[in-house]
């Protein structure tokens, strides 16, 4: 509070007196409009909705009515309708005294027919019919939660003997929507089925909606324009995507910079390129079997052994063991015999991948940084390092980084400079508006009081004179009948005080003198009467 002060006073300072009495003037003249203006609407009656977004006619009803019972109001148009204000102590009775007149009408459903006279034509019942089913469906549709106001149109086809000549039947429907909510695609859909179920032989195709600003909701565009803008708006996410990491590297090279090197003593600039490009990968690997490390599929195994006696056979070696019909001679001998096998078959060792890259990686980066060229070439090296881990550089992807040293301008330090000052000044500006706002608010409250305190005052200084007077009054009252009762000779000299008694003797004294020299008498009275002038 005290540093506000002071820079009020260093501002008051600058001024000399003519721009003081200003100052001072616009000042007073502001805070006698304020006053007037606050006077002005704390006069105005207050006034409260009875009907809001009424139509032209309804409006028109409900005012004629007003007017004959003498009710006070306003009326108020907006784009959604019209408005009706009334006094706060007037807003039920009025409401129950137009109902029972049956206002405001508003849109009649099927109780249309409720006053069906005879001799309606079949023309009528079908007009009927037709403002019935719009009534009804307006008032559905205004159940719903972002919808403030509906207006149903339907056109129904007429019949003819030739099915060609037939048309369709349309329906449109306007609505108001609330501001603060918005209608969901599903909702839109739901208002369009409930009109074409309702209407025999109406298509969902030639049911329009429209809100007040003319855009129509349920609009179904070719397939090949949605193709096109699905592809446009693909296209603008991945510019925005590419900006978005763009400037989130650039903004922590820059940050970092800046903090070692001081502001302005170096740039930097990002170029990033990103591949939105979806991949889908399925590799199938087949891994030998290496020293029966496999998995076995299915294993057979045959052993087979003897052991006791067997028959020679042959005979002795040479031409008579060869010649037919030769007979050997019997000969046993021990005999023994064993005989393993196996044989496994291995699964085929196999691996399945399946890999899906998400798109927006990135396939290239390129980065420059401009130092001022008073930073040498040990620096110059560090800040390579130093912005190639921070921006990630991977150089078998390709990326490209580059650091130079040249002179820099000062007319960059020396805008800094200057927008440095002027923010500083426009902060002062925005604290003199505050202190200014203050001290405005302050006097408002104070000045108010004040006139509160000195209209209490002045009405007890009334009060009080009000009565003074009227005691005065009574006194003079009493004493003027005092006067002619003594006058008459009704009052005791015993109850007179000295007071009234010396009055009387004079008032008789003066009489008396006047009755005996009227001419002495009339000539003192012309004495004081020239002195008084």
């Amino acid at each position: 509070m005290a540093e506000w002060i002071a820079r009020y006073r260093e501002l008051w300072n600058r001024y000399q007196g003519r721009q003081r009495y200003i100052i001072v003037g616009s000042a007073a003249a502001f805070l006698i409009l304020l006053f007037g203006i606050s006077f002005w609407y704390g006069s105005k009656p207050e006034m409260v909705p009875l009907y809001t977004n009424l139509e032209t006619k309804d409006a028109g009803d409900v005012v004629n009515a007003l007017k004959e019972a003498g009710t006070q109001y306003s009326v108020e148009e907006t784009k959604t309708g019209t408005t009706i204000f009334v006094l706060p102590g007037d807003v039920h009775n009025t409401r129950l005294a137009l109902a029972v007149n049956g206002l405001p009408r508003g849109s009649k459903g099927f109780e249309i027919f409720d006053d069906s006279k005879l001799g309606v034509t079949e023309f009528q019942n079908k007009v009927n019919y037709l403002q019935a089913l719009q009534g009804e469906l307006t008032r559905t549709i205004e159940q719903i939660e972002a919808v403030e106001k509906a207006r149903v149109h339907i056109v129904l086809p007429e019949d003819s003997l030739y099915k060609k000549n037939e048309k369709p039947a349309t329906a449109s429907v306007m609505l108001v929507l609330n501001h603060d909510i918005r209608l969901k695609e599903r909702e839109i859909k739901g208002i369009v089925n409930l009109i074409s179920h309702s209407v025999q032989g109406l298509q969902t195709d030639n049911v329009t909606i429209v809100d007040e600003k003319g855009n129509i909701l349920n609009d179904r565009e070719d397939p090949d324009v949605l193709r096109q803008k699905n592809m446009s708006m693909q296209a603008l996410a991945q510019i925005e995507m590419t900006q978005k990491v763009r400037e989130h590297i650039q903004e922590n090279i820059q940050s970092m910079l800046d903090q070692s090197l001081g502001p302005g003593n170096a740039f930097a600039r990002v170029s990033v390129e990103l591949d939105f490009d979806e991949k889908k990968t399925d590799r199938q690997t087949f891994t030998p079997v290496v020293d029966e490390a496999g998995i076995i599929r299915s294993q057979q195994d045959v052993s087979e052994s003897y052991m006791g006696e067997s028959n020679i056979p042959g005979g002795p070696a040479g031409v008579q063991a060869n010649i037919p019909g030769y007979i050997a001679e019997d000969r046993n001998a021990n005999a023994e015999y064993e005989r393993k096998e196996s044989t496994k078959n291995y699964e085929v060792n196999e691996e399945n991948q399946r890999i899906i890259a998400s798109p927006g990686s990135i396939r290239r980066l390129t980065v420059a940084v401009l130092v001022n060229d008073d930073v040498t070439e040990a620096q110059q090296e560090g800040l390579l390092r130093a912005v190639a881990s921070a921006a990630g550089i991977n150089e078998e992807r390709g990326d490209t980084i580059s650091v130079e040293a040249l002179p820099f301008s000062n007319d960059a330090r020396e805008q800094l400079s200057a927008a440095e000052v002027a923010e500083r000044k426009r902060q002062e500006r925005i604290l003199y508006t505050e202190l200014g706002a203050l001290l405005l608010l302050s006097s408002l409250l104070v000045g108010g009081f004040l006139m509160y305190r000195r209209r209490k005052q002045q009405e007890r200084l009334e009060e009080e004179q009000a009565l003074l007077a009227a005691e005065q009054e009574r006194q003079r009252l009493l004493e003027e009948e005092r006067a002619s009762m003594i006058e008459a000779g009704e009052i005791d000299d015993a109850d007179l005080t000295p007071e009234e008694r010396s009055q009387r003797d004079e008032k008789r004294a003066i009489l008396a003198f006047i009755d005996e020299h009227p001419v002495e008498a009339a000539m003192i009275i012309k004495q004081w009467l020239e002195e008084d002038g």
